[in-house]
């Protein structure tokens, strides 16, 4: 009996060591290097890239309409994009959705203020990059590089102090 116990936990230490090493190396592997690839549609329908918007970091909030905790993000993520509206980074609200009006419909309905892009669910940014579960923070560095895949959530006090380094 005590043999097969150490077995046992042989076995589920080996199982959980594969797990986390594929894991990690699926998102390490799944981050493109250069971002400024991507077009993504504004409110006017005007079409951007993360290269108009290069000299400045960008922190990306994607979310969906459907998911309460990215709705639930929304207001510290305008409150951090008041606060740091003089400082080099931008703010970009990114909603995954293929129905354009639905999502310009929403932003008038609940007064959303800041920049909002859209992209269509299972586009090649969110699949490339492995952006598939929502909501998702991320930062960009001046050059328009992934810094950041998995920024902390703007309710989050720490994220302010994570910020403030970037500035000094």
């Amino acid at each position: 009996m005590r043999a097969y116990k150490y077995l046992l936990a042989f076995f589920s230490f080996i199982f959980l060591t594969v797990n986390v090493q594929a894991m990690m190396k699926r998102d390490s592997i799944q981050c493109v290097k250069d971002m400024s690839l991507y077009v993504f549609r504004d409110t006017l329908d005007r079409e951007w890239k993360f290269g108009d918007l290069k000299g400045n970091y960008i922190f990306l909030e994607i979310w969906s309409m459907s998911c309460v905790p990215c709705l639930r993000q929304m207001p510290y993520f305008e409150e951090l994009s008041r606060e740091y509206k003089d400082r080099p980074i931008r703010f970009i609200s990114i909603c995954v959705e293929n129905n354009v009006l639905l999502w310009k419909n929403f932003l008038k309905q609940k007064k959303m203020n800041g920049i909002h892009w859209v992209t269509p669910i299972l586009s090649p940014f969110l699949r490339e990059n492995g952006f598939m579960a929502v909501p998702r923070f991320v930062l960009l560095d001046k050059k328009g590089q992934i810094l950041w895949s998995k920024a902390k959530q703007p309710s989050d006090p720490e994220l302010k102090k994570d910020l403030d380094q970037l500035f000094n």
